[in-house]
């Protein structure tokens, strides 16, 4: 199966439906001045008697409705995303349950461990996780970016599916936050309710003028003009579901086929369709869950129409991804097993294992017996992540923060801990410490990512606290090293978005070319951070604009992170509100930038990584960018 060819498919055909929805939205416009036209005239019947339409309807009356039509959809779209703007404003009004990062139930580790792999296989943030009380097998994502995504899920999907299929649910489910398609979800949510508002207006006009005409008498006219407005919204939205439904159907195949990509692993998804398929059903009882139904990995409901629905027949998903399926379903998980942290290490080796057919998911576990001492540090450490808390996800980050100080500043840097944040994250700071000097410096930016949800749990007080403590350790030495940096982007990008002190951004440039200054900057320091030799970071700064042309005049690779970081935070500033092509090119020069000498480097990694954690474009999107760092 060629998965980027059905990607590339899908996506052509959702623009062609969008365009569908902006028709609609410019029939409801033209039917609600038709009405207009219709009342007037009769209104005015004896007047107007033989008089053409545009005598008594001319532009002014076609503007006014027009707007305030269009105005009355736009405003309430707009704020009913916002109600939903954060991916946890969804998932409570599904009545899902926050997930405890720290919990100790068998299937709730398990499904916080396969969060967590795919969230670094992806290089995104590891996002809250919420369960839903559903004995049917359904997950969704909901949130406008990376930084702010959430994954829900039922319980049934908990406790049906083995390791391999919910992984690739939560494949599926990511893919969705990487495609876009929380955004546009939200999108389309709104605009249908906007387009309903309009019906709301008519029923409120009837309901009104219904209550003067039962008391005294009343114009029969506004109930006629009101029943038609509610004929006209609800058509509305009759249509407008039908056009969500069809968005969001090619939607889901583009999810199932990038889930096969972040797996490697066809059967794991394929194999949760077929336990679906076997009588699990994907019903989620929540009331709110029917107009949200499109963020779902299956339908909410069992629709026999079938232009309502939500999601391709069952078969058809199965055999778009495993084309010589036999027909026969899955049944349900039946063992509940001991559960231990999982890494993407652990995944990347699996799923290679599973290719083959020739060895099974646990004789690949029995391999990691013989890891050496270092990785085992490595796997000690997970270990305590897994039950982490807000206060001990402090405690790491600042052992992360003084791994790599001088003896002399670390000392500082204790004493500073110690007086903000007291004895027991002071001590525990230093025993994480110890661990952290053991483990491989490549999996540090790693620890923080995955630390996300037990810090997310933390006061808006208490992130302040942290945020100055950070920068103050940070300016001990007088300098900012290029480590340093990254972490401290990755928190304020992750925690600042979920607290709101990080300004949201509006999209104001559209061009690569007008901000080639900017991306030039970028690349430059990206260029430098793989080198110390001035030349060869020059050639694969050319190279890199050169493969998006953008080197359309002169300019040079002077910035270093071994020089100030002024720079490179002003032209992040520029690029952060450019449109989601301009990120992407940038993002595509980078793999340009760090590929050229045919390695990435540890510091390569963490700026790709940090950089596409602030520009919303993770890494994950370019598999190129994804190999582990050259030791």
């Amino acid at each position: 199966m060629n998965f980027f060819r059905h990607q590339e498919e899908a996506r052509r055909n959702t623009s062609k439906l969008i365009i569908l929805f902006s028709l609609a939205v410019i029939a409801v416009i033209l039917t609600v001045n038709l009405l207009f036209i219709g009342v007037i005239y009769f209104a005015t019947f004896n007047e107007s008697y033989g008089s053409p339409v545009w005598s008594i309807y001319d532009l002014e009356h076609w503007a006014v409705v027009s707007g305030t039509t269009l105005a009355v959809i736009l405003i309430c779209s707009f704020f009913r995303q916002l109600s939903l703007s954060k991916g946890s404003d969804v998932a409570n009004s599904l009545g899902a349950t926050l997930l405890d990062p720290g919990s100790r139930d068998p299937d709730e580790r398990r499904l916080l461990n396969v969060v967590e792999e795919m969230a670094i296989a992806s290089g995104m943030p590891v996002p809250d996780v919420y369960v839903m009380e559903d004995s049917g097998i359904n997950a969704f994502a909901a949130g406008y970016q990376p930084s702010d995504a959430v994954i829900g899920i039922t319980r049934g999907a908990m406790e049906a599916l083995n390791r391999d299929q919910l992984q690739g649910v939560i494949a599926h489910e990511f893919s969705h936050i990487f495609n876009g398609d929380m955004r546009m979800n939200m999108r389309l949510t709104g605009i249908i309710y906007g387009i309903v508002f309009i019906g709301e207006i008519g029923r409120m006009m009837t309901r009104a003028s219904y209550n003067r005409h039962s008391r005294r008498g009343g114009d029969p006219r506004a109930a006629i003009l009101g029943l038609a407005l509610m004929a006209v919204g609800y058509g509305g939205e009759f249509f407008g579901r039908l056009i969500k439904s069809a968005v969001s159907r090619q939607r889901e195949f583009l999810a199932d086929a990038s889930a096969v990509q972040f797996t490697r692993n066809p059967d794991g998804i394929s194999g949760a369709l077929k336990v679906i398929g076997y009588g699990a059903g994907t019903r989620v009882g929540a009331p709110a869950a029917l107009e949200v139904s499109h963020f779902f990995f299956g339908p909410v409901m069992r629709f026999r129409r079938t232009l309502f629905a939500t999601h391709p027949p069952l078969d058809e998903r199965i055999q778009k991804i495993e084309p010589g399926w036999d027909g026969h379903y899955l049944k349900p998980r039946q063992e509940h097993v001991e559960i231990r942290p999982f890494s993407y290490r652990e995944s990347d080796a699996i799923s290679g294992f599973q290719s083959s057919n020739s060895v099974t998911t646990q004789d690949a576990m029995a391999i990691m017996d013989d890891i050496p001492y270092g990785a085992r540090g490595e796997e000690l450490l997970r270990n305590e992540l897994a039950v982490i808390n807000a206060m001990s996800a402090e405690a790491l980050v600042f052992a992360l923060l003084m791994s790599g100080s001088s003896e002399s500043i670390a000392r500082q840097q204790q004493e500073l801990i110690h007086q903000n944040h007291g004895a027991e994250t002071f001590r525990e700071s230093l025993r994480y410490l110890n661990e952290v000097r053991r483990t491989d410096k490549e999996i540090r930016l790693e620890l923080v990512e995955r630390a996300m949800p037990a810090l997310r749990r933390m006061s808006l007080k208490q992130y302040r606290t942290l945020n100055q403590t950070l920068v103050k350790l940070i300016q001990l030495d007088g300098k900012i090293d290029l480590y340093e940096w990254c972490l401290y982007r990755l928190i304020l990008q992750y925690l600042g978005r979920h607290f709101g002190t990080l300004p949201a951004f509006r999209q104001k440039h559209t061009s690569a070319h007008a901000l080639a200054d900017d991306i030039a900057v970028v690349v430059s320091y990206v260029a430098h951070a793989g080198t110390h030799d001035d030349q060869a970071a020059g050639l694969a700064f050319e190279a890199a604009l050169l493969s998006q042309n953008l080197l359309m005049r002169p300019r040079n690779p002077e910035h270093s992170p071994r020089r100030s970081l002024k720079p490179l935070n002003k032209a992040l500033s520029a690029l952060i509100s450019s449109a989601p092509e301009v990120r992407e090119r940038l993002m595509l020069a980078l793999s340009v930038c760090v590929r050229h000498d045919n390695q990435i480097t540890l510091e390569e990694r963490d700026m790709i990584t940090t950089l596409g954690a602030i520009l919303e474009t993770p890494a994950g999107m370019f598999e190129e960018l994804m190999p582990r760092a050259a030791p």
